[in-house]
């Protein structure tokens, strides 16, 4: 398994348990983080936007890695519970295997 694929893996763990904290240290503190394609948001803004999965049912979150080139990927995340939530994540992870770059396309249905 590459490093990106173990940081998708914990990212989804952590998700599924609702430890915010736990995936706010997924990222380093000069990510560069779009909530949407066009909307950045700073690091310290993260646990807020986190936040929202308290509200979620993330029994059933899958992901799989599109494409990957070294520390960067996209991956397609999977969100299953009372809506289905389709999200893309080009991210990209450095050398202690913090993410660095995401940004993130999603829909619900």
């Amino acid at each position: 398994m590459s490093n990106i694929d173990n940081w998708c893996q914990s990212l989804t763990n952590f998700w599924q348990q609702k430890d915010i904290n736990k995936i706010i240290d997924l990222f380093d503190q000069n990510v560069i983080y779009y909530e949407e394609p066009n909307h950045k948001i700073s690091f310290n803004e993260l646990k807020s936007v986190w936040s929202e999965i308290k509200d979620q049912d993330t029994s059933n979150i899958e992901y799989k890695i599109l494409v990957e080139n070294n520390n960067r990927c996209v991956a397609n995340f999977l969100l299953h519970g009372n809506t289905t939530i389709d999200m893309i994540y080009e991210l990209e992870i450095n050398k202690e295997n913090k993410c660095i770059y995401l940004k993130q396309w999603y829909m619900e249905y």
